[in-house]
């Protein structure tokens, strides 16, 4: 099962992700599945990480890497290979993709690879985006760089928020964010939601 999970901008993508695959790993009594020595069977894939990657030596990327279909090919054959050789087949894939269309590409191209595809949405209210964007804390608060991934975020702000209200959103579960919420509870809730869904 590959889970795709899209959100708003300034969320701890990969932290929260990396948490959930440790829940979804631990097994009653204390121990964890999956793998020797504790880990969780559940894998993580950064497709973000990929792009970046493919920026530094692919002349004429596309301005979101997204729509760029090598990416699209790399990120989908990653997931799948991750997949079949992850130790229960379970991979979290945290990508903030905020295109239907763009989303339910994906799906089918990795659905055509055979993978079982869920999608889970993170749905905010704009003033949790703008709170979010004003507390990102990879860089120092009100440096250049802080100002311009800020800015950077809420030019996306409509786009996201669109994605997040369209009643034909190729998404399978809404976890709803609220004001104030803590990345403990986006945690709890995607466990619930993934656990919902058919995951041990």
């Amino acid at each position: 099962m590959i889970t795709v999970v899209t959100g708003p901008w300034a969320l701890p993508r990969m932290e929260i992700a990396q948490a959930v695959a440790t829940r979804l790993g631990a097994r009653p009594g204390g121990g964890q599945g999956g793998r020797p020595g504790g880990r969780s069977g559940v894998e993580v894939v950064d497709g973000e990480q990929l792009g970046f990657a493919l920026m530094e030596f692919r002349p004429g990327l596309p301005d979101d890497f997204q729509e760029d279909p090598v990416w699209q090919a790399l990120f989908t054959t990653l997931c799948v290979h991750t997949a079949r050789h992850s130790a229960d087949g379970r991979v979290l894939a945290p990508m903030n993709i905020h295109c239907g269309e763009r989303l339910a590409r994906l799906r089918a191209g990795l659905t055509a690879r055979g993978a079982a595809v869920s999608v889970i949405g993170l749905r905010a209210s704009r003033e949790y985006c703008e709170e979010l964007a004003d507390t990102y804390a990879f860089f120092e608060r009100g440096s250049a760089d802080y100002h311009r991934v800020r800015s950077w975020q809420l030019a996306r702000l409509d786009a996201y928020l669109e994605f997040a209200a369209a009643p034909g959103a190729p998404v399978d579960d809404w976890v709803e964010l609220l004001p104030g919420m803590s990345s403990e509870q986006v945690v709890s809730s995607l466990v619930r939601a993934m656990t919902a869904e058919g995951c041990p």
